[in-house]
């Protein structure tokens, strides 16, 4: 009884705030399609890097976004299609889907001085270092084909919460003033809003397109991440990784699992390989890891992302629940590496596959080293 009160409560709350925002900033029933006449405030630039990719170019606007799903362009009260978005089952849906059309912009509006580039992506690149590296930081790469990245006054983010965001933007050499997050400013007024297509999805077919990352960004990504680190001539790495997942936190990381890892670490040590807990060191020391280790082992999850920093010819071993794709033998054979895969059912927690608690054997695992 309590609790049905509650969420009346609750609903009614809602209505009454999205009521109350679409008084302050209006009610938005209509979109306009990109291109669809000469409006000189709404500009496209077209750029080609074996991909095409539009870059959209918008005056006196405002953005909103949900962080999760949606994220609309509006000018004079109308979302533009085109650098708007709305996800809906991994999938970029029709403009008329946008949630902004039911709920409005229900924050309250940040006006900021200058132009702004969004490198918005949906949920994934609040937190998961994956689609970080390769839906959000690709983006600056195809804004700087027409536009010297020193002009940006703000940069909007997914989010700055997590180490590797922020040491990434570090060694990108994007300045901490110039750094918006959207999980803090999730409506903006700007007198240029910026924004470009999806580094990877072209054709609107994500789970199979995350597994065909182009070149040219694993490309960029290695060559920019890289060329401000510190010399590591007089450190020691070891040569034989372990990719311990063990502090990690993220929900699919504590529904993927190896079920007799302490084993599996044990083997491993004795065969000289050490563990290394990725969340707990710098993104630079990440990299300096992956660039040094001639050997690396590690269950399936984002910590491989880092492959794009290891030499050629590094044997990769991956251990994987049998349906979780195919992105990182991909990138390995892009990045011209040795890699094996160990892929298994699992046994508990069977979620098409990919997420699970699997086992590997001790030899099977020592035939692959």
């Amino acid at each position: 009884m309590i609790y049905t009160i509650k969420k009346k409560l609750q609903l009614l709350f809602k209505r009454f705030t999205y009521g109350l925002f679409k008084l302050l900033y209006g009610e938005i029933k209509e979109y306009e399609q990109v291109g669809s006449n000469s409006n000189s405030e709404i500009q496209i630039s077209k750029i080609d890097t074996n991909h095409s990719y539009k870059i959209y170019t918008v005056f006196k606007a405002r953005l909103y976004t949900d962080t999760i799903h949606d994220t609309a362009i509006i000018k004079n009260n109308k979302i533009i299609s085109g650098p708007s978005f709305q996800i809906r089952n991994v999938k970029f849906e029709e403009i008329n889907k946008n949630i902004v059309f039911s709920k409005g912009t229900p924050r309250l509006k940040k006006k900021i001085t200058g132009n702004l580039f969004a490198l918005l992506t949906g949920g994934g690149g609040n937190y998961n270092y994956w689609h970080w590296m390769f839906d959000v930081l690709p983006r600056i790469k195809i804004l700087s084909n027409i536009i010297n990245i020193n002009e940006i006054d703000n940069f909007l983010l997914p989010n700055l919460d997590k180490n590797f965001q922020r040491e990434s933007l570090d060694l990108l050499g994007i300045p901490k003033k110039k750094r918006i997050s959207s999980i803090k400013y999730r409506h903006i007024e700007s007198e240029k809003i910026i924004t470009t297509d999806h580094p990877y999805v072209i054709r609107n077919k994500a789970s199979s397109e995350i597994q065909e990352i182009p070149l040219w960004i694993i490309q960029w990504l290695s060559d920019s991440l890289t060329k401000n680190i510190s010399n590591s001539e007089n450190i020691y790495y070891s040569k034989k990784i372990y990719i311990d997942r063990s502090d990690s936190t993220s929900n699919q990381s504590l529904m993927r699992r190896l079920i007799n890892e302490n084993e599996i670490k044990l083997k491993l040590e004795e065969a000289g390989f050490k563990s290394v807990r990725l969340g707990k060191i710098s993104l630079e020391k990440q990299i300096q890891t992956f660039r040094h280790a001639e050997t690396i082992v590690g269950l399936h999850g984002g910590g491989f992302s880092n492959l794009i920093f290891c030499r050629p010819n590094t044997k990769i071993i991956e251990l994987k629940p049998a349906g979780a794709g195919l992105i990182y033998a991909n990138l390995a054979e892009k990045c011209k590496l040795n890699y094996k895969v160990i892929s298994k059912k699992p046994e508990k927690f069977n979620q098409n596959n990919q997420l699970g608690f699997i086992r590997v054997g001790i030899d099977e695992l020592t035939n692959e080293l």
